[in-house]
C-alpha cells in the first residue's frame, strides 16, 4: 500500500523527470498523465508480486537496476523502500548524470547511479553476485538480459524483467540461457494498467547457484551471440 507521503513523492518525481526529459530524451512519455502511468505505475506494479514482497521483508536489501535509463524502476522503488540500497547502472553518462540530478532534487539518500558496461562490472568483485534483486525494464531479450543480470544477483536472489505479454518465442529462446546461468523462471506476474495501457507482465527468475566464472562474456558478445 502506497501512503500519502509516498504518493506525493511519486508525483514530485514525475514533475522533476519531465523537466529533465524536456532537455534530454529519456522517455517517449512527455505528459504528466502518460509519464505517471507509463513509467511510474508500470514500475510500482512489482510491489504486488509475492516473490518481491517476501525479499523486501528482509533487512539491508540491495537492488541493482541495470540499463536504468531515466531512472525507472530505480527511483520509484527508492521512494517506496527508503531503508533499502538501490543502485542504477547505465552505459550512457548523460543518462546517469540526469538521474543523479533527479535524485538530488528528490533528496533520495538511498540511491547511487554509476556509469559502466554490465559485462565489465559483472566481473568486478564489488558488484559480482552482491545484490538481492536485479531489475531490468525495456533492456534486452531474455537470453541476453539474463547473462547481464546473473552476474550481479546473489544465489537465491531474483532477476525481475518488465515485459509485454506476447513474448512466447522470447521465453522459449531463453531456455538455454536459463539453464546455463542457473536462473529458474519462478513466476509470471501479470498486471493491468487499465484503459489504453492494458495488461503487462513481470518475469521473475530465481538464481539457483553461483555463476560460472566464464560469464558474463566480453563486452558486446551477449548481445551479438546470445545463449540459445
Amino acid at each position: 500500500m502506497i501512503n500519502s507521503d509516498q504518493q506525493n513523492k511519486l508525483n514530485e518525481l514525475c514533475t522533476i523527470f519531465l523537466e529533465e526529459n524536456s532537455k534530454l530524451n529519456l522517455s517517449a512519455f512527455r505528459t504528466q498523465e502518460n509519464c505517471f502511468i507509463g513509467n511510474i505505475m508500470d514500475c510500482v506494479a512489482v510491489v504486488d508480486a509475492p516473490e518481491f514482497k517476501k525479499i523486501m521483508e528482509g533487512e539491508s536489501i540491495k537492488i541493482l537496476d541495470i540499463g536504468t535509463g531515466g531512472g525507472f524502476p530505480l527511483l520509484p522503488l527508492a521512494i517506496l523502500y527508503p531503508n533499502s540500497k538501490l543502485i542504477g547502472l547505465d552505459s550512457v553518462q548523460k543518462k546517469v548524470d540526469a538521474v543523479k540530478r533527479i535524485t538530488e532534487k528528490l533528496s533520495l539518500s538511498n540511491v547511487d547511479v554509476i556509469s559502466g558496461r554490465t559485462e565489465e562490472l559483472g566481473r568486478d568483485e564489488n558488484h559480482r553476485e552482491k545484490y538481492d534483486i536485479v531489475t531490468a525494464r525495456a533492456l534486452a531479450p531474455l537470453n541476453t538480459l539474463l547473462e547481464y543480470a546473473s552476474a550481479f544477483v546473489a544465489p537465491n536472489g531474483l532477476v525481475i524483467a518488465w515485459k509485454s505479454l506476447n513474448i512466447d518465442k522470447e521465453i522459449k529462446d531463453s531456455l538455454m540461457a536459463r539453464a546455463e546461468l542457473s536462473c529458474q523462471l519462478e513466476k509470471s506476474f501479470e498486471y493491468n494498467l487499465g484503459e489504453k495501457w492494458g495488461k503487462r507482465q513481470l518475469l521473475i527468475f530465481r538464481k539457483r547457484a553461483p555463476l560460472n566464472k566464464k560469464y558474463p562474456r566480453e563486452v558486446g558478445i551477449p548481445k551479438k551471440k546470445p545463449l540459445i
